[in-house]
């Protein structure tokens, strides 16, 4: 079985051979332990195939966080960004629609723009010979209306239902939409939506103004998702217990929510067998100061809440500047003997 059948086998519970792994690393860890990491992957493989570029899910060129440390950059939106640090993406300090007069000016982008990252995925793939599965990302949503209007303006339009707000996430979903279709005309096997629709506490906004406003346009994307015979992808951060039945009605076939600040148990209870979880281990306290032990049984209750010999789990864990070394071979060698034996997991 190579990688790619392995994550497909995953995401349709179909008995993987083994738990598939995907790469998750902030730059800064290549900083801080250089040549060891990559010595690390080259031990334990991704299953999904990253940009080589990016060292993360393909993209188009001209994506947030490609500037230098101080640098600003102008990204494809006219947003315009710096960063203190090479481990995040750095923050917007230029909306260009802060100002809804702007609108009626704003110049829109090119959905063909940047795909020098297209034809990179479409090289690595020919390579690979499509041994691996390919994951390539469409964008965001929510994300992209507060780069454009800022955090508290996009709230404030939510709030006030302003007819200015729907008609920009409808711009944004059709920019989303043309690069899904240019993504599965390409052979990508999954496409990546990705919006941080929680805090460390609750849903930002109240359910039923999500499923009002957002719920249909995800809908909108997944069946585009579909229908060019790719797998559909959600990442979101935060506690989004609320809308995960959502997702998974609206059709996504694999989530990546921060399961670890929500209550596991309950979540394991009510959607584990539903849909496959890339389930987060916990990076703010297990992944950087637990010891190798406590990350391995980590990782065995991960799997224990959401995975089985049938699938509906891959192995995934940040690696940021913070995770020593040895706890991120904790993860990755767990990840490896998960399915050698079905009790593996052992019980939450």
């Amino acid at each position: 079985m190579n990688s790619r059948e392995r994550v497909i086998r995953a995401i349709e519970f179909a008995g993987p051979d083994r738990v598939p792994i995907i790469h998750r690393t902030l730059p800064g860890a290549f900083r801080v332990h250089g040549e060891a990491l990559e010595t690390l992957y080259e031990r334990y493989p991704s299953d999904v195939m990253l940009s080589p570029t990016r060292r993360a899910p393909f993209a188009f060129g001209g994506q947030i966080g490609e500037g230098l440390v101080g640098e600003r950059v102008i990204d494809e939106w006219g947003c315009e960004w710096q960063k203190a640090t090479d481990d995040y993406i750095g923050q917007v300090v230029v909306h260009p629609l802060s100002n809804w007069d702007a609108l009626d000016h704003y110049v829109w982008p090119d959905p063909l723009r940047g795909r020098e990252g297209l034809d990179e995925m479409v090289e690595v793939m020919r390579a690979d010979r499509h041994e691996h599965y390919f994951m390539a990302t469409a964008g965001t949503l929510m994300h992209r209306i507060t780069f454009l209007r800022g955090f508290e303006n996009a709230l404030l339009d939510l709030a006030e239902g302003r007819e200015e707000f729907t008609y920009l996430l409808d711009r944004i979903a059709d920019f989303m939409l043309k690069r899904i279709e240019l993504w599965t005309q390409a052979g990508a096997d999954g496409i990546l939506i990705e919006d941080d629709w929680g805090t460390q506490n609750a849903l930002m906004i109240r359910p039923d103004v999500w499923r009002t406003i957002f719920r249909p346009v995800y809908s909108r994307l997944v069946l585009e998702i579909h229908a060019g015979g790719a797998y559909a992808h959600f990442h979101t951060d935060g506690v989004t217990l609320d809308i995960i039945p959502d997702l998974i009605e609206i059709g996504f076939d694999e989530l990546n929510p921060q399961v670890w600040i929500m209550d596991v148990s309950e979540l394991s209870r009510k959607f584990s067998g539903r849909v496959c979880f890339r389930a987060d281990l916990d990076r703010q306290h297990v992944l950087p100061h637990g010891t190798p032990d406590e990350v391995a049984e980590h990782v065995r209750l991960t799997y224990a809440a959401f995975g089985g010999p049938e699938g509906g789990y891959i192995g995934y864990g940040q690696i940021g500047p913070d995770v020593p070394l040895a706890n991120a071979e904790a993860m990755l060698r767990t990840f490896m003997a998960l399915h050698q034996d079905p009790h593996f997991g052992g019980e939450l």
